[in-house]
């Protein structure tokens, strides 16, 4: 840093002086012959600068200051080229070419970054369903739009889906609870807003582009049994080809190894619950006397509370 501030003192500021008062007096080509008459013998410092520049722009974790740096690492190429004795202007055209497609994914970059304003609803699925894995709320929005997306709801004892239906619709539950019920109409585990509130799969990076060509049907059913469950509906075709043509595939592998993650504890701690209910049932399936005058239901509950067996009263 200390070298390129004495070259500026030195060279570059008293050179830029005298470029401006040619370009008064005779013009811009004169002031850009100017220009290449001072640096032609010293182009070797573009490289250096360039070459800087790159090695600080491969460091940059944020995309947009990488894409900058590198504008500016290619406007240094450009002036080396063309200040050789024989001008390369073939090499500075690409760097042109190179330059321009930086400039488009900025620009692409600047518009997702401008803030947008999302209502109640859309916020709340965005922050619970999208934000964590790398979704910005302009890209959550053209997923929404792009899967004909709509926020719905079910009363207690509605079926969101059930097994053997054709598979239109993934749904995300944004608030009540909602029983996954297997084949053979057993409850199976209780999903709650959250890591693994996704009602079906979400996305699955393997599955091939014409994956959707062919009817698919749910293997289980999905029944509210809250009072009230809100949901979020996307079109489950339209919303992997959006993700595919979007780019964001590695965002949407996060979502979904996340939601399996949320399942699988939810059902170990559903399996144990479940588990008990089966010792409660059995226990009190005998409604014979114990010894003592209490009855064998009453002993099992007892023993199965979690806290050890109950004190009768005396």
């Amino acid at each position: 840093m200390v070298t390129l501030l004495h070259f500026w003192k030195n060279a570059g500021r008293p050179f830029v002086r005298r470029c401006v008062t040619a370009h008064r007096g005779g013009g811009f080509l004169h002031a850009l012959s100017c220009f290449k008459e001072r640096w032609s013998t010293k182009c070797h410092y573009f490289v250096h600068i360039g070459n800087c520049i790159v090695l600080l722009a491969i460091n940059q974790k944020d995309m947009l200051q990488l894409r900058s740096l590198s504008v500016t690492a290619s406007l240094f190429g450009i002036a080396y080229n063309l200040l050789q004795p024989s001008p390369l202007w073939a090499p500075a055209a690409w760097g042109g070419f190179f330059i321009s497609c930086h400039l488009y994914y900025i620009a692409q970059l600047l518009r997702d970054r401008v803030g947008i304003t999302l209502d109640a609803d859309h916020e709340a699925a965005y922050e619970m369903a999208f934000m964590g894995h790398g979704f910005t709320p302009r890209q959550f929005l053209k997923l929404f739009e792009a899967a004909h997306g709509r926020i719905e709801e079910a009363r207690c004892g509605t079926f969101i889906c059930r097994k053997g239906e054709p598979k239109k619709w993934v749904h995300y539950l944004l608030d009540g609870k909602v029983m996954l019920i297997d084949g053979s109409e057993d409850k199976v585990v209780n999903i709650v807003p959250g890591k693994g509130s996704w009602l079906g799969e979400f996305f699955d990076p393997a599955e091939p582009e014409d994956h959707w060509a062919t009817p698919h049907f749910h293997q289980v059913s999905f029944k509210c049994i809250a009072p009230r469950c809100r949901l979020l509906t996307l079109e489950i075709d339209s919303l992997h080809r959006a993700i595919r043509e979007a780019g964001l595939a590695e965002a949407a592998t996060r979502a979904e190894i996340s939601d399996l993650w949320g399942k699988l504890r939810g059902s170990h701690h559903e399996h144990r619950r479940n588990t008990y209910s089966a010792m409660l049932e059995l226990a009190v399936a005998d409604g014979g006397r114990c010894q003592g005058g209490g009855s064998r239901g009453e002993v099992g509950r007892a023993r199965l509370d979690g806290r050890g067996i109950r004190q009768r009263p005396a």
